[in-house]
């Protein structure tokens, strides 16, 4: 029984045994603190181990399973596994024609090249495994403090954090060193987010910082089991006490310590262990889930295919010619062969040589054998070392490095480089992707009246007021033509006293009390009390009691830190205007209003929600009143209010939104010590409710947030990056159509379309909004095609406004007419959007005719569906974290650099593969279409015309280098002339350089070369059989190496023809496949055959000397190479004079030689913390130019030689 317990433990920390032998996991799970069971009498007992302990595992392979694991892995590609076939039959198939060596050698080098890179990655993972689970930590034992390594913490010990550590296993917070069991923690490796965080206990356990009073609690914790969701937990922890009734508290988010989080300026910590290891959050999520595939791997798929075909036909049409040819050349009328010194090698189990059904298979795997070679084996690991050496040069682009924020372009992955050269498509967030995500107060309503900030004051808006007052007038009149009835509700201008007189007014309104209250932001202040600083390690939280002069703090040294860029404008608008809030202890939040500090007692945070669009609080002021204080969208806070100036409050939201403004609406309501016990009782059920927390939340939520009064709205401005709207032209002049999804209001989202080009005044805006029911839906929507239908028949751009409301209604149903009308429009804006209709959207184009290639592009958490939904991700480095970055294929820090990466990036990273796949196709043909061609002149006898080192290495050694350098350095177009002409990308949109054309080019041209260099050395023999001064006969050998010389030299002469990029790297690089190739096959010709046999079939003794020293085979290999070439040339010259790519090259730098002077180029100097190697862009340091400095010099140089 031991053994087999012994077993099923040992198996549950194998993953490969874990699913077999592990029970079903229950829903939740018992964590006991400290490990020990206590039963309803309070009798201790101790509990064996029932989860994983807390090793870290992120390497994939152990010395004892690496071989085969890693074979098993590599096998699963169809492309090792069918050269596996191939070396297998060369090796059960007696008496093949080429040796084994041929196929087994070089698919033995790909195995090992790819085993010794993913061992080296493995190693490297195990290194850090190793730091990390030898880490010491202590845990509370036998009442002592105790030292372990973190791999030994097991689920439910009691865990000691210092500062400045990280913590082990995702813990519950019982207590810290500070008296509110607070804790600040910082939590990069897990969001990205820079900020510090406040983490907080439950009120029964703060009390317990010492072993031994943690030593003797009592009780466990009830909760989930472990799930993805960084930001999402739900639990209960129970105390258990003998003299009174188990106490019960709702466990949040806001109590767990993730594993990855660091801990910081909080001395120490105590927490419970309850997901330890592979359960730990962090763990989870760091299983990367990537089933994208490039449009170039799925052609190069059908090549594959293709070949195969290919290969088939010549196969069959070999065979039945060899037996066709047997039955009636080579045999006498009693059937013995006519010629006693034909000996045909496949006569396998039959002397005799008859034509039987099992000789005619096995003459088809002959010839299948030394056809296979048209399929390059290298290709697939020289197609993943150029995607990984191509996508560091993504990061050493110094052009596309974010000053700001300290960091440089990641390629997050390397699989999907040339799909950024092929997109269609780009859905773009707007909020911090767009825009700076920088908020600036600018604008309120309070109690129906228009303010605006200015020089640190809120002043009445008396212009849009009238102006308002006026159209309302005029729209009075449209509806009654009654003066007097119009002018009655018309508001007068306020005058210079009034407006005073407000300005006073507002301090004491309930309004700043709602943004100074109803919020989530933290507060840090630097330990030496001067100004705020970024270094977190010298920031410490404020603690408003232990500051005697609190009521004379004006806040001018707080940093507020807030999750929403939003929330920080806010109470920093308040600040300006002297309400300052100085954070909260015991519950007690500290506000002071122009001199006055009050007190306040936070009793719930209803916190924010994509679904609820609004947060809020019950709060307790100093004179015993609850409130119910509220903000939120206007789509939800206005549904819910009762009362108040909601008429107005809409217009003045609009008219901020129209402005480009980003809104919030405020609210607030008074509730009565029973109705606040009764909300209070709901939350805290609804909390405690394990099986249905989230739905038992929201219907709490929504009975909380009834009835509100209406206060006013605030509109705060997020400006444009620099560079969108030029970066937005370009995109739409290269052919991509850009969408915009966003959750702000319509008009918001309209004005910044407008403002960074994403609209432009050439075309028609059309609406699908404000939708009553899926019925009206419908019919709008057919009434919108029409409309689609006639301004297209007038030759006009349609750009198309869509709300998520609307959306929702129509995207199951009516999905295949909205995508219709959709791609039709040049520009599509989608607002008042949730995080899966962004992903729906982007799917929903996916799978349009066509499939065109879909990106996006977003900064925050809401984004990380729709940028994990496209074919390519890319994510920008913002202030709302790192969840979009860490998610996306490509992450960078400013929008503008997103024309960099398409533009320029996408087009070589491309144009470099498509090259190289084609290329190694092409030089295959050109190579073993020989065998071919030889098989007609050695009696069918499918005999390889090449030796077998020939075989062995041709793709290996001879032709790998240059194309590997070219697919790294290749610039075909220089990036000014991408950058400049935009319409270039389009011409390589849709896998162009991939489609039939150019395939067919590329494999007609290789069947050129291959009948020039078969059939010239042939021609040649047939009239001059001897070489060299002796007189020496020509053999199979010396016909087989003189056409590989000239093969090889053809297929590297046609890549010098298409590459347009040259440096010395490159160079070196045919130098050294010219010479150690050559060089190789000198020694082979001279020593290897002595002692060692490759093959029984030709001899490679001197056969060097016999061609190199013969004027003749110069002479020969001269005019064929030529000969072989002369398309080529012709179709180069051609394309440099009709290809307007390169025309448009030679117009720009003529251009460029007449208009600007060499005094125009200034080179910036590098940034200190960018490596000098990153300055590196191919092999040219890149030069860096402010784009802004660098157009005003043009411009000046422009208007003095106009001048002049």
């Amino acid at each position: 029984m031991k053994i087999q317990e012994a077993f099923l433990g040992c198996a549950r920390r194998t993953p490969l045994l874990k699913r077999c032998v592990s029970p079903v996991r229950p829903d939740k799970r018992i964590v006991y603190l400290g490990g020990r069971y206590v039963d309803i009498d309070g009798e201790e007992a101790t509990v064996g181990q029932k989860y994983c302990d807390n090793t870290v595992t992120t390497s994939k392979y152990t010395a004892w399973n690496f071989i085969f694991k890693n074979l098993y892995e590599q096998f699963l590609r169809i492309a090792n596994f069918y050269f596996l076939v191939v070396a297998v039959l060369m090796f059960v198939v007696p008496n093949t024609p080429v040796s084994p060596v041929t196929s087994a050698l070089p698919l033995a080098f790909v195995l090992v090249v790819t085993a010794l890179k993913q061992a080296y990655e493995d190693y490297l993972r195990h290194k850090e495994d190793k730091v990390v689970n030898l880490r010491e930590y202590e845990v509370i034992k036998d009442g002592r403090l105790t030292t372990i390594k973190s791999h030994n913490i097991q689920v439910g010990d009691i865990v000691k954090v210092n500062d400045n550590e990280q913590f082990p296993c995702d813990l519950v917070l019982l207590s810290s060193s500070d008296d509110q069991g607070q804790c600040t923690i910082q939590t990069a490796n897990l969001d990205g987010e820079t900020n510090l965080k406040t983490f907080i206990c439950v009120p029964e356990t703060r009390s317990l910082d010492t072993p031994g009073q943690l030593d003797n609690i009592q009780g466990y914790i009830d909760c989930q089991q472990p799930i993805t969701d960084l930001y999402k937990f739900v639990g209960n922890i129970i105390l258990l006490n003998r003299s009174t009734a188990p106490v019960t508290k709702a466990l949040l988010a806001q109590n767990i310590l993730l594993r990855g989080a660091k801990l910081k300026n909080t001395s120490y910590i105590y927490g419970c262990a309850i997901y330890t290891g592979p359960d730990t959050k962090l763990a989870l999520n760091s299983v990367i889930k990537s089933g994208k595939r490039s449009c170039v791997e799925k052609k190069l798929n059908t090549y594959l295919l293709f070949f195969l075909g290919y290969m088939f036909i010549q196969c069959a049409l070999s065979t039945i010619l060899r037996h066709l040819n047997l039955s009636q050349d080579w045999k006498n009328p009693d059937g013995t062969r006519s010629q006693w010194y034909i000996t045909f090698l496949f006569d396998y189990g039959n002397p005799q040589g008859d034509d039987t059904s099992l000789q005619q298979f096995i003459d088809f795997l002959y010839f299948y054998i030394i056809y296979n070679y048209v399929i390059p084996i290298s290709l697939y690991v020289t197609i993943e070392l150029q995607k990984f050496m191509g996508s560091l040069f993504f990061g050493f682009d110094v052009e596309m490095y974010d000053v700001t924020i300290n960091e440089c372009a990641k390629a997050n992955t390397s699989d999907l480089n040339e799909e950024l050269g092929q997109v269609d498509y780009l859905f773009c967030d707007k909020t911090g992707t767009l825009t700076e995500n920088e908020m600036q107060f600018r604008q309120c309503s309070i109690d129906g009246k228009l303010y605006i900030e200015e020089g640190g004051m809120f002043v009445p808006n008396e212009r849009v007021q009238m102006e308002m007052a006026a159209a309302k007038t005029a729209r009075e009149l449209q509806r009654t033509t009654s003066i007097g009835s119009a002018a009655s509700n018309t508001q007068p201008a306020v005058s210079s006293a009034a407006a005073h007189d407000n300005v006073d007014g507002i301090s004491t309104s309930p309004f700043f009390e709602v943004l100074s209250l109803c919020h989530t932001v933290q507060i840090e202040l630097p330990s030496n009390g001067t100004a705020a600083n970024s270094d977190h390690d010298n920031i410490e939280q404020v603690d408003p009691v232990e500051r005697t002069d609190m009521d004379e703090v004006d806040g001018v040294h707080y940093k507020y830190n807030a999750s929403s860029p939003d929330e920080k404008a806010l109470v920093e608008a308040c600040r300006m205007f002297g309400i300052v809030y100085h954070g909260s202890k015991d519950n007690q939040l500290r506000v002071t209003f122009h001199g006055k500090t009050r007190a306040y007692k936070l009793h719930e945070v209803l916190e924010f929600d994509s679904d609820r669009k609004c947060m809020s609080v019950i709060i307790e002021n100093d004179e015993g009143e609850y409130q119910v204080l509220c903000k939120g969208a206007e789509s939800a806070v206005l549904k819910r209010c009762v009362s108040g100036p909601v008429d107005i409050t809409i217009e003045h939201v609009d008219y901020f939104a129209s402005l480009g403004l980003r809104t919030l609406v405020i609210a607030s309501k008074t509730i009565d010590v029973q109705e606040f016990h009764r909300l209070r009782d709901l939350i805290e059920t609804a909390k405690q409710n394990l099986t249905n927390r989230d739905e038992a939340l929201v219907e709490a939520f929504e009975q909380v947030e009834q009835g509100l009064n209406v206060i006013g709205a605030t509109a705060v401005e997020d400006k444009l990056q620099v560079g969108v709207k030029e970066t937005i032209e370009k995109l739409r002049m290269a052919g991509i159509k850009v969408w915009v999804l966003t959750g702000d209001k319509e008009e918001t989202a309209v004005n910044i379309s407008h403002s960074a080009g994403h609209f432009d005044g050439s075309m028609s805006l059309l609406g699908f909004t404000m939708q009553a029911s899926a019925e009206d839906a419908h019919t709008n929507l057919l009434n919108l095609k029409k409309s689609v239908d006639g301004l297209e028949l007038e030759n006009k751009q349609v750009a198309l406004v869509v709300d998520g409301a609307s959306l929702a209604m129509i995207i199951e149903e009516h999905c295949n007419i909205f995508r219709e009308i959709c791609l039709r429009c040049a520009a599509v804006l989608c607002c008042r959007m949730t995080p899966i209709q962004k992903s729906k959207v982007v799917k929903l184009v996916k799978q349009s005719k066509g499939n065109p290639t879909t990106a996006a592009i977003g900064d925050g958490a809401n984004d990380v569906s729709m940028i994990q939904e496209a074919h390519v991700g890319i994510g920008i480095m913002g202030k709302e974290g790192r969840q979009a970055a860490r998610s996306s294929d490509y992450a960078f820090g400013k929008f503008r650099f997103l024309l960099k990466a398409l533009l320029v990036h996408g087009h070589y990273y491309y144009i470099r593969l498509a090259v190289l796949v084609q290329y190694f196709f092409y030089k295959n043909v050109a190579f073993i279409t020989a065998n071919f061609y030889f098989i007609f002149f050695s009696a069918y006898s499918a005999m390889s015309i090449y030796d077998t080192l020939f075989l062995t290495f041709y793709n290996v050694t001879f032709t790998s280098l240059p194309i590997f350098l070219n697919g790294l350095f290749e610039k075909h177009v220089p990036e000014d002339v991408l950058l400049e002409n935009p319409k270039l990308y389009s011409k390589i949109r849709k896998n162009h350089l991939m489609n039939v054309a150019f395939f067919s080019q590329w494999n007609l041209l290789g069947l050129w070369h291959s009948i020039v260099s078969s059939f010239g050395i042939f021609l040649m023999y047939v009239h001059h059989s001897e070489f060299g001064r002796n007189g020496l006969q020509t053999d199979i050998a010396v016909y087989g190496t003189a056409i590989l010389f000239i093969c090889t030299t053809v297929v590297q002469i046609k890549l010098m023809l298409v590459t347009y990029y040259w440096t010395w790297i490159t160079l070196i690089g045919y130098a050294i496949t010219l010479i150690c190739n050559w060089a190789m096959v000198a020694i082979y010709s001279r020593w290897a055959p002595g002692f060692v046999t490759l093959t029984a079939s030709t001899s490679m003794s001197g056969v060097l000397g016999v061609l190199f020293s013969s004027g003749e085979f110069w002479l020969v290999v001269l005019l064929l190479i030529i000969m072989a070439v002369l398309p080529d040339l012709v179709i180069r010259a051609y394309n440099d004079m009709t290809d307007p790519v390169y025309l448009s090259i030679a117009k720009s730098r003529a251009e460029a030689t007449h208009s600007v002077s060499p005094c125009c180029v200034q080179e910036v100097s590098t940034p200190k913390h960018v490596s000098e190697g990153a300055c590196w862009n191919g092999l040219q340091p890149t030069r860096v130019r402010p784009n802004d400095e660098l157009e005003v010099e043009l411009e000046m140089l422009h208007s003095d030689t106009i001048n002049t």
